[in-house]
């Protein structure tokens, strides 16, 4: 089973780190000395043998590196690395072979050789990785604030999946900023909140939870339902006093609908509650339906301007946004 990594290197050797990594060799530091080999260490350790400093600290921070730890490295993990190719971005590389010591003089290392220890890789992402793009989820933003040289990310899997997809193809848009996500959010929340109210509400059952919406809107004792057998063309009757001091009484029909509302059925039912009850100042249409036709809007219009009132039809998206609003208030009543 794969697992998952971030692993830290030396921010100031980046240039030089990258172009290793390219070649499929990720280096890691603590390994200036042939003594820090983890192998070695890894002997000396079973034999009880006591280390010297620099093979105690190369040791804890590189010791899972070696796949013959039960919780190190294997090939077929990936490893996410931040600040790679540069500061402030990631890349993602799939371990392709056991870890292996390469003696601190090897050719190009510098004046200051510190990177003997060597992670067979394949870089799996094809460019840069913001971390604010939308496949890097905030877990994983979340979990770069560990300082620690190397940690294991095996919960957030799906998260690193997600984002290995992601940054195999060429990101289409510019990197989201905080407001940017939030929308995100909410469409999240609506689609969820529209899929349970399907599950838990069918048909004429809907009247119920938007009754008691309206109720939250206008208070318990300014709403009437009047739905049912007897209904004369509403379903519920709301009555306010605006901040002026005027009186409004509005009807209102509730319809669950799936497709675009062009059945004029409400509309007429709007109409015959206008002519059975005193008063009628407003008519509303509460609807699932995600938009209207062109003929039911056309109708719309001609019954406002036939009984003088505005009729307004409240479609899916902001009466979900109007029950994720009201939603504690509605399960506290």
């Amino acid at each position: 089973m794969n697992r998952y990594w971030v692993i830290r290197t030396d921010k100031a050797s980046t240039d030089w780190i990258w172009s290793e990594l390219q070649e499929g060799r990720l280096r890691q530091g603590w390994g200036y000395r042939d003594d820090q080999d983890l192998h070695q260490i890894s002997a000396l350790a079973a034999a009880g043998t006591p280390l010297n400093d620099d093979q105690r600290y190369t040791w804890r921070g590189n010791r899972r590196l070696l796949e013959t730890e039960p919780d190190g490295v294997t090939p077929g993990d990936f490893v996410l690395l931040p600040h790679l190719p540069s500061q402030g971005s990631w890349s993602i590389a799939r371990v392709s072979g056991p870890y292996r010591w390469e003696s601190p003089s090897f050719p190009n290392a510098g004046a200051d050789p510190d990177f003997g220890h060597i992670l067979p890789v394949e870089l799996v992402s094809k460019r840069p990785i913001n971390p604010f793009e939308d496949a890097a989820s905030a877990r994983l933003r979340q979990t770069m604030h560990v300082l620690s040289r190397m940690w294991n990310i095996d919960s957030l899997a799906a998260d690193v999946e997600e984002l290995v997809e992601a940054a195999g193809t060429v990101l289409a848009e510019p990197p989201l900023t905080s407001l940017d996500r939030l929308p995100k959010v909410l469409s999240a929340i609506e689609a969820a909140a529209w899929e349970a109210l399907q599950k838990q509400f069918h048909g004429a059952e809907f009247e119920r939870p938007c009754v008691l919406l309206l109720e939250s809107l206008y208070g318990d004792e300014n709403v009437e339902h009047t739905g049912g057998s007897g209904e004369r063309g509403a379903d519920a009757i709301c009555n306010y006093t605006d901040p002026l001091g005027l009186s409004h009484r509005l009807v209102v029909q509730i319809k669950m609908w799936n497709s675009e509302a062009d059945w004029t059925r409400p509309l007429e039912q709007l109409s015959q509650a206008y002519e059975a009850y005193d008063g009628i100042t407003g008519g509303v249409i509460l609807s699932t339906s995600e938009s209207v036709s062109d003929r039911f809007e056309a109708l719309r219009r001609e019954l406002e301007t036939e009984l003088h009132i505005p009729i307004k039809v409240i479609l899916r998206r902001d009466l979900i946004r109007l029950f994720v609003a009201h939603l504690s208030e509605l399960v506290e009543s």
